[in-house]
This record gives C-alpha cells, sequence and structure tokens, in this order.
C-alpha cells in the first residue's frame, strides 16, 4: 500500500483534539566509558535537558530511548508523572543486559509487551501494543550491534537461518533481518506500526535496505527532510565523542553520520487510519525531523561545568508525527 505523504492542515500536538500520533526517539547515552569523575558525562544533566526537549516538542504520544541503564531509570521514573498533562510509564522488556536497554515511554495504556533476543545474545528488540486513540498503535525500538560488540564480525557457523536465507554477511546485517522478521510476525492489527532506534547502519546499507525494501518509509526523508552532510553536521544523528565531555560540552553540531530511524509500517485493509506525515514548519513542535538536534536552547550559553550541558546524547534523536486521513 501506497502512503500519500502530505502536509497535515495542522499541528499535530499531544496537547489533543488531533487524528494521529507522535513519537520520538533518542540513544540516550549511558556513559560507562566516560571518565569515573565525569558522573557518566554528567548523566543527571543531560536527563534533565532530554527531559526538557521532551517538553518542548510538545510531550510525545511515546518516546523511545537505547542505552538505558539503572541511574537513568531513577533519574527518570520519578519525573514522569508530572512532566506532561498526561503521565509517562516507563516500559522495558524481562530480558535486559543492564547496561544497553531499549525503553519506552508512553502516555496510554500498555496492551503488550514482547522482547527478542537477537543474534549473539547482547541485543534485543523490544515490542510494545498502545491502547491509542486512533487504534491499537504498534511500536518496534532497537539497537543494533556496534563495532565494541562485533558488528562486524562474519555471521558465522551459528548464523540463524533466517539470516543466511536473506543474505546477511555479519552480526548487525543478521540482527536486521531477525528485526525486520519480528515486526512482519508480531504486527498483526491492520493499523500503521513504528519502528525506531539505533541502528548503527546509514541509508542504503543492507541493514536499512531491510526495513525500506519492505515499503517501510524512512519517515525523515518521506516527510521532506535533508540527507545528513557530514561537512556541517545538518540532518546527521551520530559521531559525536561518546567517552569524555569534550563534544556534549560544545554547542557544535560534531554529527557526521545518520543512523538513527523511525520506519512507518502502513495500515492493511481494516484500518481505519490512513497516515500523513506531518512535516516539520515553522511553529510547528511536533513535526517529523530531528529531535534534540539543536545545542541547549534553555540557557543563554552552555559549556563546561559550572555551565549548563549543550547535549543530552552524542546522539541527536528523530521524531515522527502523523496524522489519519
Amino acid at each position: 500500500m501506497s502512503l500519500a505523504f502530505l502536509a497535515a492542515a495542522g499541528s499535530c500536538s499531544s496537547d489533543g483534539g488531533r487524528n494521529g500520533a507522535t513519537l520520538a526517539d533518542l540513544n540516550l547515552l549511558h556513559g560507562i566509558f566516560c571518565p569515573p569523575e565525569s558522573d557518566h558525562c554528567r548523566l543527571p544533566d543531560r536527563v534533565d535537558l532530554f527531559l526538557q526537549f521532551v517538553v518542548e516538542r510538545g510531550c510525545p504520544d511515546v518516546i523511545t530511548l537505547q542505552e538505558v541503564w539503572p541511574p537513568a531509570v531513577e533519574l527518570l521514573e520519578p519525573r514522569l508523572a508530572d512532566l506532561c498533562a498526561a503521565p509517562y510509564a516507563l516500559v522495558q522488556g524481562a530480558n535486559r543486559p543492564g547496561v544497553d536497554d531499549e525503553t519506552v515511554l508512553t502516555r496510554y495504556p500498555v496492551l503488550e509487551v514482547e522482547q527478542l533476543v537477537l543474534y549473539r545474545g547482547f541485543r534485543r528488540a523490544l515490542f510494545i501494543r498502545i491502547d491509542h486513540p486512533i487504534g491499537p498503535l504498534d511500536v518496534f525500538t532497537t539497537h543494533l550491534a556496534s563495532g565494541s560488540d562485533g558488528a562486524q564480525q562474519p555471521c558465522a557457523e551459528d548464523c540463524p537461518a533466517e539470516c543466511v536465507a536473506a543474505g546477511a554477511a555479519n552480526v548487525r546485517e543478521c540482527q536486521a533481518v531477525q528485526l525486520a522478521q519480528f515486526v512482519e510476525r508480531r504486527h498483526d492489527v491492520a493499523w500503521p506500526a513504528l519502528v525506531s532506534g539505533d541502528f548503527n547502519e546509514p541509508p542504503g546499507s543492507f541493514a536499512y535496505e531491510q526495513f525500506v525494501g519492505r515499503g517501510w518509509p524512512d519517515t525523515y526523508l518521506a516527510a521532506g527532510n535533508p540527507e545528513c552532510d557530514p561537512a556541517t553536521g545538518v540532518g546527521c544523528t551520530s559521531g559525536r565523542a561518546d567517552e569524555d565531555l569534550s563534544e556534549l560540552e560544545s554547542p557544535a553540531l560534531n554529527e557526521t553520520r545518520r543512523i538513527d530511524f523511525i520506519f512507518l509500517v502502513p495500515p492493511t485493509a481494516g484500518s481505519t487510519c490512513r497516515p500523513r506525515l506531518v512535516p516539520a514548519g515553522e511553529g510547528d513542535r511536533s513535526g517529523t525531523r530531528l529531535f534534540a538536534d539543536v545545542p541547549n536552547p534553555f540557557v543563554e550559553s552552555c559549556g563546561p561545568l559550572p555551565a549548563a550541558i549543550c547535549w543530552p546524547s552524542d546522539h541527536v534523536g528523530t521524531q515522527v508525527g502523523f496524522e489519519c486521513g
């Protein structure tokens, strides 16, 4: 089914009065490799800044996060009841590595939760079904392997059959195949679904094609946003130093790759929702664009202590807003 990616007439704000949904995604950066004296690269300050962005972007219906671990949960949970007009619930899978846990914040009731352990056992995908006003909304989120856990190692003798059949050559490619098939298997309702996360691969890669090749648009591009320009950092979501504060305390973008995505799985027959992406427009807080893509806008200046932190993470996140036509 083709999607009509049309500019919506009004704001897709979570303040009510619209028939659609909003989601933001961010790899929050756990900070475990940062110097001990840096408090995990100023994790409390970064969580505070992240939550300020949540409010500034209209309190998205759903927020998907990666690299969440217990210290971050302890900082997040006390803030979620009063952050926005409707409280957020924090959802995680039962089987967590405790360092890089996929996490969902949702303002609507959760109907189902399921977790998939991906090839090699450390990485996971989290699925939740939300009782959303538009209908049952399925959300999938993941963080595919990085170089630190063998992303480029060959899919060896234990390579799952589905990865061999799909032509996956390495660990990360296999995980992408598993995630895409998990979405196909688990998404058994007619309404649209969203697949988000840090995929550690750019557009055009084998992993990326597992999703767009199935007809699931990359919402950032589909809404008319510019592709990543490594020379300026505009449109990029990753590349900032993540083991010290040097670039988290600098207002410069310092991003060079786009590896964080939200894919939209189109509805099927029986759904009353035909999604139209809301593009980022002047005055529109919740359209389809990057998330936390400007240095701390809530202070006059940012930098090293005692100044405010400049960025909530080494990543720039992404967000999507759509209306049902």
